[in-house]
């Protein structure tokens, strides 16, 4: 198999592990959206399924990956970039945990602080959509590739803003129950990290795209 099919096959299958993330980011937007109306554990079952079967493509594509590594040009960006990716997964599906957890024990989330999460998952979710359109013109336009992945990064900076004033906004409420600070902290920086990870992805691309250019 050349090393171009090899690379376009990798480079749709990305694609898809993230279209799966993008859903996983959405469910849990929604759930912080509407968090009064809805069955929390239900909707964490459907973000643990989507995180589960991401972590199943991930090893069949780094299964792949590692069949053809002879010869594969970008091989350790691919397989940081997917790596990256299931960390994503993973940092949504404890993120939504927590939150079901927080409203199973009818701990009322602060709607100041709601809302700092619910534009994080919005920022997130352009962040994931940018990425994907990175990925699918990788092979196609190197230089338009480029640019969106360069819209990740200036996002990542926007969140860590909206990260900061989650966190003072927070410890300012003065609250005395500690589970309730340290499960809303703990949701915020899954969030948080998962930008990063998703910041850190895009650079890769920018690597393979500016060798293409």
């Amino acid at each position: 198999m050349s090393e171009g099919i090899a690379t376009l096959a990798i480079e749709e299958q990305l694609q898809q592990i993230s279209l799966k993330l993008l859903d996983e980011t959405r469910v849990l937007y929604e759930f912080l959206s509407n968090n009064n109306n809805v069955n929390a554990m239900q909707i964490y079952s459907k973000v643990n399924g989507i995180k589960n079967d991401i972590e199943v493509s991930k090893y069949r594509l780094g299964e792949y990956i590692f069949k053809i590594r002879e010869g594969l040009l970008d091989k350790d960006l691919y397989i940081e970039i997917l790596n990256n990716l299931e960390k994503v997964a993973q940092n949504l599906d404890a993120a939504t945990y927590r939150l079901s957890v927080m409203l199973s024990k009818q701990m009322n989330i602060d709607d100041v602080i709601n809302r700092l999460l619910i534009v994080i998952c919005e920022k997130i979710i352009t962040s994931i959509t940018y990425f994907i359109e990175a990925l699918r013109l990788l092979s196609i336009n190197p230089k338009n590739s480029y640019e969106n992945a360069r819209n990740v990064i200036k996002l990542e900076q926007e969140i860590d803003e909206l990260y900061r004033s989650l966190e003072l906004t927070l410890f300012e409420r003065k609250l005395v129950d500690f589970s309730y600070i340290m499960l809303l902290k703990d949701i915020a920086d899954r969030l948080e990290d998962s930008e990063d990870l998703l910041k850190s992805s895009a650079d890769n691309i920018t690597y393979i795209a500016y060798e293409r250019m």
